[in-house]
């Protein structure tokens, strides 16, 4: 059996396997579940003290979050949406996507904050509050993402699930952003991006634990 045929059967037979809920009854529960994704790391920056501006003006916080929150969402169109094709995008534009997100957000990030003179060495801020906080905004958005597309991927899970994980990463890095007033490129690296890159490696995980098409025994 050639591997388009295969594939085909897989897919069928986790149709048959699986019967679907109403349509109303999804509609509801994607709903729900998208309005905790956002609701739930907005409570939680509220929590811990939300904008601080710091020593920053006003334009160079508009300019820096606006340009993160456009990257976010850009990421989250990729990796969540599915192009319009019943398999979900394809495994080079996930990638692109996993790689360009953080890449262009602390390029972004720099190039504003050298404009304004804003990266500085902080010493009593290394980025250790920032590297956790970004994960606690960004893991309850990644595991409702992850449900909602769970056993859906047949033929690239694994990517699927890092490339979701970056995308939650960006957008918790986007309030970060303005609860941080630091630009130094050490502590945008280790407390920014780098949790967004540790949130893709887990994804991968995810993505063969969750994301992957199975047969049911």
């Amino acid at each position: 059996m050639s591997s388009a045929q295969e594939l085909k059967s897989r897919i069928l037979e986790a149709a048959r396997q699986q019967p679907a809920p109403p349509r109303q009854q999804i509609r509801r529960r994607v709903a729900l579940t998208l309005a905790t994704a956002v609701v739930v790391p907005v409570a939680a920056f509220l929590a811990v003290g939300a904008i601080r501006p710091g020593p920053r003006p006003l334009s160079l916080v508009l300019a820096t979050s606006g340009g993160a929150l456009g990257i976010a969402l850009a990421a989250v169109w990729t990796a969540y949406g599915r192009g319009g094709q019943m398999l979900g995008r394809a495994r080079s534009r996930l990638v692109a996507m996993t790689i360009a997100a953080p890449a262009t957000f602390v390029i972004w990030k720099l190039a504003w904050s050298s404009r304004y003179h804003m990266t500085d060495d902080w010493a009593t801020r290394p980025g250790l509050r920032c590297f956790a906080l970004t994960v606690l905004l960004a893991a309850w958005p990644f595991l409702a993402l992850a449900s909602l597309r769970r056993a859906s991927d047949p033929t690239h899970p694994r990517t699927l699930g890092a490339a979701l994980g970056v995308a939650t990463g960006t957008c918790a890095a986007v309030l970060v952003d303005l609860w941080c007033p630091v630009g130094h490129p050490r502590h945008l690296v280790f407390g920014h991006v780098l949790p967004i890159v540790i949130l893709g490696l887990v994804g991968l995980w995810v993505g063969h634990r969750v994301l992957a098409l199975r047969r049911k025994p």
